[in-house]
């Protein structure tokens, strides 16, 4: 695979992932949140709906965990492929004596999500999982509490998706720093 084409490639995922997308006018890079990208979209339209729409706890608890089930088997993979991507044109660079530490630090920037989710967004995790497996016997929790800890899990992601995005930032600044040479 051409440096190019994974460089590429690299932006494409990690601008989807956080659910951003990078365009290029009149030779700069603007980032607009347009709806298209994962990791965002949970937040700002996936969670508002199923908050709208929910008539128990039960039922949201259950929403929630079919939600983060299926987000969780596709980000973090699309995260450590970024990784991987950012990881190879940085290799190709060096190789080639050329600047790669920016893409290096784009990959790894990407990927902090996940530590980001291990170190932060566990404990929330856990609490909505045995909510969720507590099925209708929740004792004291109502859905005004339910919804209270979905919100704050919403905004914990979020905040995340913002390791993607600017992973993607980086990409694309010493990208199309080198193309503009």
């Amino acid at each position: 695979m051409s440096t190019t084409t994974a460089q590429a490639v690299a932006l494409v995922t990690g601008s989807f992932l956080s659910g951003m997308s990078l365009r290029v006018l009149s030779g700069n890079v603007d980032m607009t949140n347009d709806g298209l990208g994962a990791m965002a979209s949970l937040s700002l339209i996936a969670v508002p709906v199923f908050l709208d729409s929910t008539t128990s706890a039960p039922q949201l608890f259950h929403t929630w965990t079919r939600m983060y089930y299926y987000g969780h088997q596709a980000l973090p993979t699309m995260a450590v492929g970024t990784l991987s991507l950012w990881t190879y044109v940085a290799i190709r660079r060096r190789r080639i004596r050329k600047d790669w530490h920016v893409f290096a630090l784009a990959g790894v920037v990407t990927v902090l999500m996940l530590p980001f989710t291990w170190l932060v967004m566990v404990p929330t995790n856990n609490t909505l999982f045995g909510l969720e497996a507590a099925g209708s016997d929740l004792g004291n929790v109502t859905l005004t509490d339910g919804k209270m800890l979905v919100v704050s899990w919403a905004w914990m992601h979020l905040a995340r998706s913002v390791f993607p995005l600017a992973g993607a930032a980086l990409g694309a600044a010493a990208t199309f720093r080198d193309w503009a040479r």
